[in-house]
């Protein structure tokens, strides 16, 4: 009985295969796990980028609608032609907050634009951004004109109230 038992061991041995038996299973879940996507040995590379937007025609057209009014305003030397310009971006908003979709629209058209900028949550001053050229409007007075705008509509609600 002796010589049964220690045949199979004796064999293996003379075969030169001892500790090299079949992978366990353990060991291949293990390996499967650390070879995943997201693992450094991956030698893909996975990019985050801005989700792609599809811009709503209505906001196009609305958009484009101010940036012609804004590429009038600067061709004119006039000192009331910034007031043409202002008075669409102000029509364009307000028609938005009374639809109660001001936020999302205007943010909707900041993502739209080249790298846009953090900006404070204020329709009037991210439709301003993304119509007005940056070289001749800057930050301070497209908070100027945001305010003024903000001003109107609170004053044009408590007198149509």
């Amino acid at each position: 009985m002796a010589d049964t038992l220690m045949k199979p061991i004796e064999v293996a041995v003379a075969a030169g295969e001892v500790g090299q038996g079949p992978a366990k299973p353990t060991n291949q879940t293990v390996q499967r796990k650390i070879v995943g996507p997201l693992s450094p040995h991956a030698i893909r590379k996975i990019s985050i980028a801005r989700p792609k937007l599809t811009a709503n025609p209505d906001i196009d057209t609305e958009l484009a609608e101010i940036l012609r009014a804004c590429r009038a305003y600067q061709s004119h030397n006039s000192r009331d032609a910034v007031y043409t310009y202002l008075s669409k971006v102000f029509a364009v908003v307000t028609r938005w907050q009374r639809l109660n979709c001001a936020l999302k629209n205007s943010r909707a058209a900041l993502r739209l634009q080249p790298n846009p900028p953090q900006m404070k949550a204020e329709p009037f001053a991210m439709v301003i951004f993304c119509t007005s050229d940056s070289k001749i409007v800057d930050g301070k007075t497209r908070s100027k004109w945001s305010r003024v705008l903000r001003y109107a509509a609170r004053s044009s609600l408590r007198v149509s109230a």
